[in-house]
C-alpha cells in the first residue's frame, strides 16, 4: 500500500462524498459510461449482457448492479485512512474477480472511465490536487487488485 501513503486521501474522499450522496443518480450514468466507452464488457455482466445501450439507463437490473458496485468503491474509499484495512478489502476484491477473467486492464480502463466522469460531473470540485489524488488512489488500488489476483 505504499502507493497510497502519499494520496491526497481528504481529496478523494470529499469529491466521492459528493457522487456518493447521489449515488442512486451517479452509479447508473458511471456505468452507462463505462458501457459506452467498453461495450465489449457488457457480457461480463449477465444480468445486463442483452439491455439494448438505449435502455440501459432506466433498466433495473443496471441500477442494481452500478449502485452495487459503486457503493464498494465506496467503501474502499472510506478506508484509505486505514491502509492495512483497505489492503485486506483490495486482496479481498481481487479475489471475487479471479474467476470472472478480470484483468489489469479491465481495471485500468475502468479507473479511465471514472475520471472522466469525476470530471464530468463535479465540475469545479474536481480540481487538479482531486485529479492527481484520484489517479494515484486508482493506480494503486489497481496495482494492489493486480499483485493479488
Amino acid at each position: 500500500m505504499d502507493v497510497l501513503k502519499s494520496v491526497n486521501v481528504a481529496a478523494v474522499q470529499s469529491t466521492w462524498a459528493i457522487v456518493k450522496a447521489d449515488l442512486n443518480t451517479h452509479a447508473p450514468k458511471f456505468y452507462v459510461a463505462l458501457l459506452t466507452a467498453h461495450p465489449e464488457y457488457q457480457p461480463m455482466f449477465p444480468t445486463i449482457a442483452n439491455v439494448p445501450a438505449g435502455e440501459m439507463l432506466n433498466n433495473a437490473a443496471l441500477k442494481t448492479l452500478s449502485v452495487n458496485v459503486l457503493s464498494k468503491l465506496s467503501e474502499l474509499i472510506d478506508g484509505m485512512s486505514n491502509p492495512d484495512g483497505l489492503n485486506a478489502q483490495l486482496v479481498e476484491l481481487a479475489n471475487q474477480h479471479k474467476n470472472r477473467g478480470t484483468t489489469r486492464t479491465h481495471f485500468d480502463n475502468l479507473a479511465k472511465v471514472l475520471l472522466d466522469f469525476l470530471a464530468a460531473n463535479l465540475g469545479a470540485a474536481f480540481t487538479p490536487d482531486a485529479k492527481q489524488a484520484w489517479t494515484a488512489t486508482m493506480q494503486g488500488i489497481n496495482t494492489v487488485v493486480e499483485a493479488n489476483a
